[in-house]
């Protein structure tokens, strides 16, 4: 959240929610990038409506009917999400997402652990993502 941001308290000490809905929506944090030159990448903090769209992009129906966990290139999905310019407009189209997955795993995973970082991702929501969904690569695990 930017410094200069002030939370407001009612007289009991409890935000008003006029000082919870006035937040800045964009919140923009700077990573260095080792693996990408040493240059820096400019990162949003996803809202809470795009970490849920997100979420729900994990999920996909298969040709059987079942839903199946869709983390193809989803590293590089939530990159091309969350990367943005100066001026907060993103970096990246869904047309880049590819070519991102592409990319040498250690720079995208550096980015992809910032986002995490920022938008209060864990390893538990990871893990309460996949839990639902049997390992059986055998059973239309091909890409519909």
């Amino acid at each position: 959240m930017p410094e200069n941001y002030t939370f407001v308290a009612d007289e009991d000490g409890f935000l008003t929610a006029s000082s919870i809905l006035e937040q800045p929506t964009l919140v923009i944090e700077d990573l260095v990038v080792p693996e990408w030159g040493g240059k820096k990448i400019r990162l949003k903090h996803l809202s809470a409506k795009e970490r849920d769209d997100f979420e729900t992009s994990m999920v996909k129906m298969g040709k059987n009917g079942r839903q199946q966990l869709n983390n193809e290139n989803f590293r590089a999905r939530l990159v091309q999400l969350a990367a943005v310019k100066g001026d907060g407009s993103p970096l990246f189209t869904k047309h880049d997402i590819k070519t991102l997955g592409n990319l040498p795993a250690s720079g995208l995973q550096r980015v992809y652990n910032k986002i995490n970082e920022m938008s209060a991702f864990s390893e538990e929501d990871l893990k309460d993502l996949t839990e639902d969904f049997d390992d059986d690569r055998n059973d239309d695990s091909s890409s519909d």
